[in-house]
């Protein structure tokens, strides 16, 4: 595992562009094609030597991951002891444009989660759901995440979609996303293995050592009580517990 890292809150602001005070604020990731601002929080301790990052919308009409995000943050500020030794990044959409249409696409109907420069493929037409784009990385939305992360280097990211209802953790692994599925109730599954373009390959083959997954909510809207186990389960595994 890498062990470069984050020391203090200024060292954060400086590499992220911002001052030292907005560190524990929102901090400006990039923009959307409509120009919509794509912002991250740090939550936990800012020198933390573990980092971890949650992604709540990445397809626009996949919003399930709003209330979770919504409750790891209720749950970090209530619990002083969460997160200690980890600074947690939580961004709410990369897909701003799309989250207000209620699209799965973005604005220039792309499929970001197909936009990634590892393994892309122009595979399908336009009009397909699953466009990936007139070339690697063509997206303002994809490069502003690729740039974020490559800035935090997480050891661990965890990106919400629907509507499969599994955590995408084939035959066990990564581990830690099984260890989640357990810890929430879930099933484990190779759904989606071998697709091209998408955020975790992309974040995997760039860190190697770090574990990237996705957790699939059901369809629809989640209940309070769900979103609430999904944070819990989120902390700890951020936690590296």
């Amino acid at each position: 595992m890498r062990r470069r890292r984050i020391a203090a809150v200024v060292v954060v602001a400086v590499l992220l562009g911002a001052t030292a005070e907005a560190a524990s604020g929102p901090v400006l990731v990039g923009r959307s094609v409509q120009k919509r601002a794509i912002t991250a929080v740090q939550l936990g301790d800012p020198a933390g030597t573990r980092v971890a990052l949650v992604v709540g919308v990445i397809h626009g009409d996949e919003r399930a991951g709003l209330r979770i995000l919504d409750a790891i943050k209720r749950r970090a500020a209530q619990d002083s002891e969460a997160l200690a030794g980890t600074q947690l990044w939580a961004i709410q959409t990369v897909n701003p444009d799309g989250l207000t249409a209620h699209t799965r696409k973005n604005a220039r109907g792309v499929d970001l989660n197909r936009n990634f420069p590892f393994r892309w493929q122009d595979d399908v037409p336009r009009s397909n759901g699953y466009y990936p784009g007139p070339g690697p990385a063509s997206e303002p939305e994809t490069r502003a995440v690729m740039a974020f992360v490559r800035r935090i280097q997480p050891d661990l990211s965890i990106w919400y979609h629907q509507p499969w209802g599994a955590v995408l953790a084939c035959r066990g692994r990564p581990p830690i996303a099984a260890e989640y599925a357990k810890l929430v109730g879930m099933r484990t599954s190779c759904r989606g293995k071998g697709l091209h373009g998408t955020a975790i390959t992309w974040e995997r083959h760039a860190f190697p050592g770090s574990a990237a997954f996705v957790v699939e909510m059901p369809a629809g809207k989640i209940q309070g009580t769900t979103a609430d186990r999904q944070a819990r389960a989120a902390l700890t595994v951020a936690e590296g517990r």
